[in-house]
């Protein structure tokens, strides 16, 4: 699949944790989805992202069998995102897809996919408008994110778009471009600005095993996408300001018309309470302000570190 081929190419990348139970079949159906286009020619990229089960043993075997397919291991489990990542860095067709290997996003979709591309779109991606599968708290969690990131980043970051898309090499050579530790893929692709196609799709339930994704901490998810949002927006250090001001023009309001009113009518009670709940309201304020504040110092934290997104430990190369 050199640059310079005048045939189409595909490279289809995917992120394997603890799949032993699912690759076999999600292998056989992206083959079967794929033979129904002979017009390209194609490869599979797995990452194996710190399992500790079978899964690397299955990719060697398939890419020993297939030479279209390619196996790389990470040295840890590192942040989807970052698997991700590393597959776009490898990646060399006129187009690549991004998915997830556990049969969640249905390997099916990719008809779609092509179909768009070739009408022209530069990025298509999966819109989710139905994951009944998923726990009831993290489906309000995940509306809740979506709706803020939504209104934050100026509708850049659509309701229910998943990682799973297909983006051409422009699209795909500029996320390159973009090398952010603390990593939201869909936010960085929708940035660059390419013209998108939103494919509806309804999510089912894992093929076999269990999410890796549902067992992790719930804290660790918010922390997740905290950072998500504001690696993607100033928007809360600017409410920050616009609040401060407003409540220093109400305090300078309301201090001058009690002072009016202490003028006139002397002083009627001891103040004792209303002085307290002032100052509690300022010491909330000043204290959301730094909490804000330090969200985004953290950020900047680990940009500064500049280490590198992912390590690899070994490829079937």
């Amino acid at each position: 699949m050199g640059e310079n081929s005048t045939e189409k190419s595909l490279d289809i990348i995917t992120s394997a944790l603890n799949e032993e139970d699912c690759l076999d079949e999600f292998i056989s159906r992206v083959q079967a989805v794929m033979s129904s286009h002979p017009a390209y020619s194609w490869r599979l990229i797995i990452c194996d992202n710190g399992s500790i089960d079978r899964t690397w043993e299955i990719i060697r075997a398939k890419a020993d069998k297939f030479e279209n397919i390619l196996g790389v291991r990470m040295s840890r489990t590192f942040p989807l995102d970052a698997a991700f990542t590393m597959g776009l860095d490898h990646a060399s067709a006129d187009a690549a897809i991004i998915m997830a290997s556990d049969l969640q996003d249905p390997p099916e979709v990719i008809h779609g996919f092509i179909e768009k591309y070739e009408e022209g779109y530069e990025q298509v991606v999966a819109k989710v408008i139905k994951r009944e599968h998923v726990p009831f708290v993290r489906r309000i969690l995940s509306t809740f994110f979506y709706s803020i990131a939504n209104k934050a980043t100026k509708n850049m970051i659509p309701r229910g778009v998943s990682d799973f898309r297909l983006v051409n090499r422009p699209a795909y050579l500029a996320s390159r471009q973009l090398r952010e530790r603390n990593r939201f893929l869909r936010g960085l692709l929708a940035w660059s600005g390419f013209k998108t196609f939103e494919l509806p799709i309804e999510r089912p339930a894992r093929f076999a095993g269990e999410s890796e994704f549902v067992k992790i901490r719930l804290r660790i998810v918010i922390r997740w996408a905290v950072g998500a949002i504001l690696s993607h927006t100033a928007a809360p250090l600017h409410l920050v300001s616009i609040l401060s001001f407003v409540l220093s023009m109400i305090s300078i309001l309301v201090t001058g018309a009690l002072s009016i009113v202490w003028i006139t009518n002397g002083v009627p009670f001891d103040g004792y309470g209303s002085i307290m709940g002032l100052l509690t309201l300022g010491f909330s304020v000043i204290l959301a302000a730094i909490g804000v504040i330090s969200q985004y110092l953290a950020l900047i934290y680990e940009e500064v570190k500049q280490r590198p997104i992912y390590v690899i430990a070994e490829t079937t190369e």
